[in-house]
């Protein structure tokens, strides 16, 4: 059924991908600038990262549909399990096949990292329980009887996990060391990520509080939620700019991706200008798609550039 499967890819989001490419590609790059890099390890990462994100998106609409957030009075788009497309059971159960999966991805991924560089049980143990949490964390977003993301907490979570988590995690499975340089990079993946979830935030601000969906944004205030989006947008910008710095790189190639970062004041102007007017908050929505596209071809750019 071709609709089925439109809307089973509409549920993925794949606006969205390119956070979880970039969560995969980035540790791949460091390792490859540190001649640690092995190209199975790229593609089961990227793999990973990917579906986590797709099924933290699936476990998103089941969890704000049974608690009633999305409701004819949200702005954002209509989700496919609001337009009962897929049913409840049906996003449940796809949720657990994916989280399964990806298990099963991380698992295999871990074992084949170890057995190249020595087996280590206690460390094997190790990375399977944060790979445990990270599934439970695309859950406990929305969904179960306290969910974080209702909390305030959503944001801190996906830069920790898509951000943080990824990138040490990620760039210790290619080289069983650590260069904490990893971090600036993975700092600015993971503001990214959760300057789509704050915009997003704001856009759903009047119905999210109806609906007692305490986000970021809500604990901000609105006005605090648009200084915000600034201060995670160019933080991050920041910290891509630094890498190469902190590495010492002195080819001007290695610095070519700096171009990526005017997207972002476009961004950045656009989103002031409609935020503080009297136009819809739903137009924040056309802002989406240019900002992770932006996010996914920083992140592309910069990659390619650290390896120069």
């Amino acid at each position: 059924d071709m609709n089925k499967l439109k809307a089973w890819v509409e549920a993925s989001r794949p606006r969205m991908l390119t956070l979880g490419l970039s969560s995969g590609l980035v540790p791949g790059a460091l390792a490859y600038r540190n001649a640690v890099f092995d190209l199975p390890t790229l593609v089961m990462e990227l793999l990973l990262t990917t579906g986590l994100l797709i099924v933290s998106c699936w476990a998103d609409e089941y969890g704000d549909l049974k608690k009633g957030v999305d409701n004819n009075n949200r702005l954002g788009p209509i989700r496919p399990v609001q337009r009962g497309e897929i049913s409840l059971k049906e996003i449940l159960i796809g949720t657990l096949l994916g989280s399964a999966a990806c298990f099963a991805l991380g698992t295999a991924l871990t074992l084949y990292s170890f057995l190249r560089h020595g087996f280590n049980l206690a460390g094997f143990i190790g990375f399977i329980v944060v790979g445990i949490i990270c599934i439970l964390a695309t859950w406990g977003y929305t969904m179960g009887k306290r969910p974080y993301g209702y909390i305030g907490l959503g944001d801190i979570s996906a830069y920790f996990f898509f951000g943080i988590v990824a990138g040490v995690g990620g760039y210790f499975l290619y080289a069983h060391t650590m260069d904490m340089v990893v971090l600036l990079p993975m700092t600015s993946v993971g503001l990214l990520f959760v300057s789509t979830i704050n915009l997003q935030n704001i856009r759903d601000f009047d119905n999210d509080f109806a609906c007692k969906k305490y986000t970021t944004a809500i604990v901000l205030g609105r006005a605090g939620a648009i200084r915000y989006q600034f201060v995670l947008v160019v933080v991050a910008a920041l910290c891509y700019l630094s890498t190469p710095v902190i590495f010492g790189l002195s080819n001007p190639l290695n610095y070519l991706f700096a171009v990526t970062m005017l997207p972002f004041i476009v961004h950045l102007i656009r989103f002031y200008t409609l935020a503080t007017s009297r136009e819809s908050p739903a137009k924040l929505d056309l802002l989406m798609w240019p900002l992770t596209r932006s996010m996914g071809l920083t992140a592309l750019l910069f990659s390619v550039c650290i390896c120069l």
